[in-house]
């Protein structure tokens, strides 16, 4: 790899900072493990749960805890949790950097303003690079109903564009991502792209020996349909139950199916498949740390990708659909436009965003061809997988960071 020499005698220190929980987060977990395996150290500040330790060494990376609780609630609850993470994380990023004197430090978005709390070690003489998770304007506008010429909404764009002049170099997760960053202002220079692609080492290519699909020890078994995330509206998880109940009354193919992950729709969730008598056929998993999310997909026929349609979701190109490519998924996806720049017909089975009869009718026709499943899932990998996928996107992060520090 480009530079591995030059990081083998001058390994960097890196702090990344997120206000998320480390080692759930599966794109800081990616970026840790990308950076040490080239033999870079890595400290990270994060949010912290009750019993987890305030400092430890995990996955990877030295970890420091700030114990603030993390409630999904309005607009002003969400602005004290940015605020109160932002004075501790500015603290103590200059506090580590006084006495670790970090090459790089990276702030990971959400919110796009943490990466002011690099301030400190940047006057130091750090380089610093913002990783943004997501387009903050559009969300914010999907999260509270807003018209994108909201002052909310507007006052996002301004932050998101300040952030990113501040930052030395900034990474994207799409291209369409990156074009909307551009088209409101940001150098395009600035931008590197490195998509959510599933890390192999999590999220390991199918074994050739396994079972056909729908078979079991036993004899066959109901074919398993999946579909993981957070449980929010946006994410079109009451169109798969409605879908579902369609299904199990059509006469297709006998199915179960297993939604894993937390949210505030959960309780609607559960509450929706009782009434529409899905009884045993469907499973909340709950919420599963990284490291279980593979093992607990393996067994799966098809997975599901519901996403509804807005300005925000037309951006996104979900992490559980690559997750699903990476193991040898076959998918069936609601058709959106940041998908559609990744994946042609070929590879996965679309169907009209929100529209419960188009994906009862695409799942019964994946469900009932074992064959189709196969093609879907072949061509997933050798598409997405083999152009997309996470060993180049590693060798594209680490070679920036590395040249940012000066080291290639």
């Amino acid at each position: 790899m480009p530079g591995a020499a030059t990081a083998a005698r001058r390994p960097l220190r890196v702090l990344i900072l997120r206000q998320g929980h480390y080692p759930d987060d599966p794109r800081v977990r990616r970026a840790v493990g990308a950076l040490t395996a080239r033999g870079h150290s890595v400290d990270v500040v994060c949010l912290g749960r009750a019993g987890e330790a305030a400092r430890e060494t995990v996955a990877g990376a030295r970890v420091f805890r700030v114990p603030l609780a993390h409630r999904r609630g309005g607009r002003w609850r969400y602005a004290w949790e940015y605020g109160a993470f932002f004075v501790a994380a500015a603290g103590l990023a200059l506090a580590l950097h006084l006495r670790r004197r970090y090459a790089v430090v990276e702030a990971h978005s959400l919110p796009d303003g943490l990466v002011f709390a690099a301030l400190g070690p940047r006057c130091l003489g750090a380089r610093v690079v913002l990783d943004l998770h997501e387009v903050m304007p559009e969300l914010v506008a999907s999260l509270f109903g807003l018209h994108a010429a909201h002052p909310l909404v507007r006052i996002t764009g301004r932050v998101e564009q300040a952030a990113i002049r501040f930052a030395d170099a900034c990474l994207a997760v799409s291209d369409p991502c990156a074009e909307a960053f551009v088209r409101r202002g940001a150098p395009a220079g600035k931008l590197t792209v490195v998509m959510n692609s599933a890390d192999p080492a999590l999220f390991p290519p199918p074994d050739p020996s396994a079972a056909p699909s729908g078979a079991g020890p036993g004899g066959p078994r109901p074919l398993r349909v999946v579909s993981h995330g957070t449980l929010v509206d946006r994410h079109g998880f009451d169109v798969l139950l409605h879908a579902a109940a369609r299904l199990s009354t059509g006469g297709g193919p006998d199915f179960e199916l297993r939604i894993m992950g937390d949210g505030e729709a959960r309780g609607a969730l559960e509450a929706l498949a009782r009434d529409l008598g899905l009884g045993e056929r469907v499973t909340f998993e709950g919420h599963r740390p990284l490291d279980e999310v593979a093992r607990r997909l393996e067994d799966a026929d098809v997975g599901v990708v519901a996403n509804r349609r807005d300005a925000f979701m037309d951006l996104v190109v979900p992490t559980k659909l690559m997750e699903y490519a990476a193991l040898g998924i076959p998918a069936v996806v609601s058709r959106t436009p940041a998908v559609e720049r990744y994946f042609d017909g070929r590879m996965v089975r679309y169907f009209a965003p929100g529209d419960a009869a188009d994906l009862a009718a695409a799942l019964a026709e994946v469900l009932g061809d074992p064959g189709l499943r196969r093609r879907l899932a072949d061509a997933a990998r050798r598409g997405f997988c083999g152009r997309h996928g996470w060993p180049g996107m590693a060798a594209r992060y680490v070679d920036l960071i590395e040249a940012l520090a000066g080291v290639s």
